[in-house]
């Protein structure tokens, strides 16, 4: 019954999809830009449903077909429900089909969907599965969850869960940690941003504490990995995994001044990005959401978009001012 109704929804979706009129992407400044990234997280595909491998396909398409074509694309884990080979296998698919940007500049994290939830494997096969798809499809010769790619001069770091029993968080281990020192003071040593890309926030940031309260990194992890990134310049961290909508200046008069989807502390950025395949709080609730990050030699805008109906949301555009 259910697999029936995912088909149906998917018609539906299908349907709608060719009456909504196309929105085209514009940078602020098209002249000057120097990256352009797009970013979703917890796209929760299950590959015996359709609907979800069709609502992706329908931002990676509104994606590919504006005017500024995206120099990356971020995807902040939970790719998958259940993290099954199938499933992961069909993510990449249809990244492989519908998306036309490099795959060498595919910026996809792990999460805890695809560490930590699989019954039938241990977490250490989990990564091994990750692993095996990101490296036929994206050609990263990466060994670990956490990784490094540089796109247009910029760096970006992806960082995974460790764990051996981990279910719902994401432990990072000292060798983990000293090559986020390393490859942020490689990245940041001209001056230019990085881009730190973990599917679990740091404790306290974006409203975390407010929206799912044992939703970030263990406070232990969160002060070393906020050590590390607080001694360089122009760190962005960008994570997912707590499911808020987008967010900003109404729900912090309500929650209090942490609580928007980008955030500076310590003069490190947070982006917190929304539910890509589901449904979202606290925020603009409605799935298909993300943002473009436009990189600018002075500053990075952040401009939030419904990717699967090429919607943009105005009031909820961020400049972040680079040192």
């Amino acid at each position: 019954m259910l697999a029936f109704l995912q088909q149906v929804l998917a018609v539906i979706l299908a349907t709608l999809q060719t009456l909504i009129p196309f929105v085209s992407y514009h940078p602020v400044n098209e002249d000057e830009i120097l990256l352009n990234v797009a970013m979703i997280s917890d796209t929760h595909l299950d590959d015996r449903f359709p609907g979800g491998k069709m609502n992706l396909a329908f931002g990676l398409k509104d994606i590919a077909r504006n005017s500024t074509s995206a120099d990356a694309v971020v995807v902040a884990g939970d790719l998958t429900n259940y993290g099954d080979e199938a499933s992961v296998a069909c993510f990449y698919e249809v990244m492989d089909k519908h998306c036309t940007t490099d795959p060498s500049a595919w910026i996809v994290a792990t999460g805890n969907h695809e560490i930590g939830h699989p019954e039938e494997f241990t977490n250490e096969e989990a990564r091994q599965n990750f692993i095996k798809y990101h490296k036929q499809y994206t050609n990263h010769d990466i060994n670990n969850v956490y990784y490094s790619a540089d796109v247009n001069g910029y760096t970006f770091i992806v960082m995974g869960d460790q764990s051996e029993d981990n279910w719902d968080s994401c432990d990072i281990y000292d060798d983990q940690l000293a090559f986020l020192d390393s490859e942020l003071a490689r990245a940041t040593a001209d001056g230019k941003p990085a881009f730190v890309v973990c599917h679990v926030p740091v404790e306290g940031v974006n409203g975390q504490d407010v929206i799912y309260e044992d939703g970030g990194l263990d406070p232990d992890v969160t002060e070393k990995v906020t050590a590390i990134m607080e001694k360089y310049n122009n760190v962005v961290f960008i994570s997912g995994h707590v499911h808020t909508g987008i967010n900003g200046p109404v729900l912090q008069n309500l929650f209090g001044e942490d609580f928007c989807c980008v955030e500076e502390h310590d003069g490190v950025t947070y982006v917190n990005l929304p539910c890509y395949g589901i449904v979202n709080r606290y925020g603009i609730p409605w799935n298909g959401m993300g943002f473009w990050m436009e990189v600018y030699e002075d500053e990075i805008v952040l401009r939030a978009r419904k990717f699967n109906t090429s919607r943009w949301y105005a009031n909820y555009e961020f400049t972040v001012e680079l040192d």
